[in-house]
């Protein structure tokens, strides 16, 4: 995100113009396996508000935290294990949802058009950092197997 902001921002005309750069939702989550990811989040989340500040007002830097999105990237799954997987995450989400690829692009298209947000981390997440996380209970990906949660 630095080395892209550095060659790409001197390229863009003055006023109007707009950067938004992605993390992952994971710095909110406390888990033992996303410690490198909510490193690197907290990193681009810093990023953000130091590129904002350098860059402006001549350009304005935002971050969009999708939370999760069903995609393709699930089509790989068993059908059923998949829909109980997207039940259960909606579910738990206060919305009752799990975010739609176009969801990320509203908030996409907000945060390049928004012409007073500049440094903002933008949480599309369904409510994911405010959840009360789902049951195991129902969660193909969190059954229990052989005495270990998977």
């Amino acid at each position: 995100a630095y080395y892209c902001a550095k060659h790409v921002s001197p390229l863009l005309k003055d006023g109007g113009r707009a950067f938004v750069s992605f993390r992952a939702c994971s710095i909110v989550v406390r888990a033992l396996i996303v410690p490198p990811l909510a490193g690197t989040n907290g990193a681009l989340e810093g990023l953000t508000r130091a590129l904002a500040l350098e860059l402006g007002p001549r350009l304005r830097v935002n971050c969009l935290s999708p939370g999760f999105c069903h995609t393709e990237r699930f089509d790989h799954l068993e059908e059923g294990v998949r829909e109980r997987m997207l039940e259960s995450t909606a579910r738990s989400l206060p919305l009752r949802r799990v975010g739609r690829p176009e969801d990320m692009g509203e908030s996409i298209y907000f945060l390049l058009c928004a012409e007073f947000c500049t440094g903002v981390v933008l949480d599309c997440d369904g409510g994911h950092g405010i959840r009360q996380y789902a049951s195991v209970v129902g969660d193909p990906m969190r059954e229990e197997k052989g005495g270990e949660e998977v």
